[in-house]
């Protein structure tokens, strides 16, 4: 088992993502290595949490992420990023629809 004490996340890459915040001016070490951290502890819990509502247990699929993400209301945050996937002849007739709306 890997040490519980190390980062897997690229921190040089936490504290750009941080640093693009315009609200942020410094990172201390130990926020940097709290932050990477407690990452790598979300992404485990959503990837465990989506493992167990899928239905095919021999992988993880992005639609059992975007399925999760969509349907848990504390996971709302996340929509624009992870999006259920449609097909373009759906998203067109959505848009059309829209349009007849109008």
């Amino acid at each position: 088992m890997a040490d519980k004490s190390t980062n897997t996340l690229p921190l040089s890459r936490v504290k750009t993502i941080m640093k693009s915040s315009p609200e942020v001016s410094s990172i201390s070490q130990e926020a940097l290595h709290l932050t990477g951290k407690a990452t790598e502890l979300f992404i485990q819990a959503l990837a465990k949490f989506s493992y167990q509502q899928s239905s095919d247990k021999s992988s993880l699929k992005y639609r059992d992420l975007a399925e999760i993400v969509n349907s848990e209301d504390t996971l709302q945050f996340l929509h624009d990023i992870v999006p259920r996937k449609i097909k373009a002849k759906e998203y067109l007739k959505i848009l059309e629809e829209s349009e007849d709306a109008e």
